[in-house]
């Protein structure tokens, strides 16, 4: 009896916690718990990479962060302050960056020189920050593909992704590496040098956005109109040779740049971007792509979506879909450069967020708050120069685990008519989570269970739903 008492108060005092949270969610969902200070000054925060210990690293055109000389690259602990003991050397802009398994770090951008050295758009750094002189590129990325909307007709880097053989994937605005021609896209060797079986001559304008798939399949987004020279709308999908799939086929018209993809569980792709076109393709700003690369209809069936640039698009744990910009309508709602839809396309209106100017990049910890980076100064009203972090008020993510050598097993208190979903994805090389089968409460202890995991640095996690 005791015990039944203890569970009954501890629901009780959950529920109760429960509603709070709903009541706080209502107001703000501000998390003021990330307290960044001044934040970025003299630039804006263009892109981040969380850390398996919860430190975020950022980068971008800024040149201090909450006081201190940061340029271009900074870590940040998960409170928001600065990690004073993470410091890089870099000349110029750094646009993205891809944390290796190792904690290594690949860095692209406008720069020209780390430490002093000559690294041409990408480099690699050390864990605390430093050059790692054993990634050598050479000449680096040379010879450009177009001019950039201010007038800068240099090359640059602007996607970076690691595969699971931590070779490294580029994309961007260039012609050459290490003075190979090199179109667009090039795949590297763990040490810098040009991985010569990534075969093909490239893409005709730059890329923008590179997601490696959960199927090994590379994804890339962009201003392109062909790979390979064969015509390719604004986006492809390369198999791990390099060489193009011809089995999907996306098209999102003229005057067009597709930014940003997430995969769904399911293999459908969302996508986001911008067209000033006139025959009403993409006129949506984002769509869900089917998996041969057609639109799905389904998806935010008749709905007008962003009236603007979406940027970047993230998803959480339930299938929401996170995306930042610079739009301020959402199916004719008024919403400042950020929204959260539902799983089919429409505006989840319990959930909002007044950024003052645009957000580049968004980011779902795995926790379930969000992580936005950009241009923007505030957030609800709030200071909050380049970087802020929003609650969701999501189901506790629940950890206990203990790992064997041909197990990975968790131990979960159950709750009476909740489900318990063990989740896994390959640390840092996967963002989308696979389920297993949901578990019902029955108010025991109930042992979620992974056979023979297959990957040494997976991650885990519980979810209650």
């Amino acid at each position: 009896m005791r015990r039944l008492t203890q569970l009954i108060v501890g629901t009780a005092v959950g529920i109760f916690t429960f509603w709070s949270l709903i009541l706080q969610a209502q107001t703000d969902f501000l998390d003021t718990t990330f307290n960044i200070g001044t934040g970025a000054q003299g630039g804006f925060v263009e892109s981040m990479a969380i850390q398996p210990d919860g430190k975020i690293l950022i980068c971008g055109n800024f040149t201090s962060f909450n006081g201190q000389p940061k340029s271009y690259v900074a870590r940040l602990n998960s409170n928001g302050s600065v990690d004073t003991n993470f410091t890089a050397d870099v000349s110029y802009w750094v646009r993205y960056m891809a944390l290796q398994t190792d904690g290594k770090i690949v860095i692209g951008g406008y720069f020209t020189s780390v430490g002093g050295q000559s690294r041409n758009l990408v480099s690699r750094l050390n864990s605390n920050g430093s050059l790692d002189t054993n990634f050598v590129v050479g000449t680096g990325c040379t010879g450009s593909m177009g001019v950039a909307i201010d007038g800068n007709t240099n090359a640059f880097l602007f996607a970076i992704s690691i595969q699971t053989d931590q070779k490294i994937l580029i994309a961007g605005n260039f012609t050459n590496y290490n003075g190979v021609f090199q179109r667009g896209v090039a795949r590297l060797n763990t040490n810098g040098s040009l991985d010569s079986t990534f075969v093909g001559t490239g893409v005709n304008n730059w890329v923008r956005s590179m997601r490696i798939l959960a199927n090994g399949q590379i994804l890339l987004t962009g201003w392109f109109t062909e790979y390979n020279n064969r015509t390719y709308n604004r986006m492809v999908r390369i198999n791990p040779n390099g060489s193009a799939d011809t089995n999907f086929n996306a098209f999102f018209g003229d005057l067009t740049s597709v930014y940003t993809s997430t995969e769904l569980p399911d293999g459908k792709m969302i996508v986001g971007g911008h067209t000033v076109n006139t025959n009403s393709v993409f006129q949506q700003e984002v769509v869900r792509l089917n998996l041969n690369g057609t639109y799905d209809t389904n998806f935010n069936n008749g709905g007008s979506g962003a009236n603007e640039k979406v940027e970047s698009v993230a998803l959480q744990a339930d299938g929401k879909i996170v995306m930042g910009g610079y739009f301020t309508l959402y199916n004719g709602v008024h919403v400042d450069n950020f929204a959260r839809l539902n799983s089919d396309g429409t505006l989840d209106n319990t959930f909002s967020a007044n950024v003052n100017s645009w957000i580049w990049t968004v980011l779902v910890q795995d926790d379930g708050k969000i992580l936005l980076c950009g241009g923007f100064s505030s957030v609800n009203g709030a200071s909050r120069n380049g970087i802020a972090r929003l609650n969701t008020f999501s189901p506790p993510v629940l950890f206990n685990p203990k790992r064997f050598s041909n197990r990975f097993e968790v131990s979960v208190a159950t709750q009476s008519g909740k489900n318990y979903t063990l989740q896994y994805r390959d640390s840092l090389t996967v963002t989308n989570w696979t389920s297993l089968p949901a578990i019902p409460g029955d108010g025991l202890v109930k042992v979620l269970t992974n056979s023979n995991p297959s990957v040494s640095n997976r991650l885990y996690r519980v979810l209650q739903n």
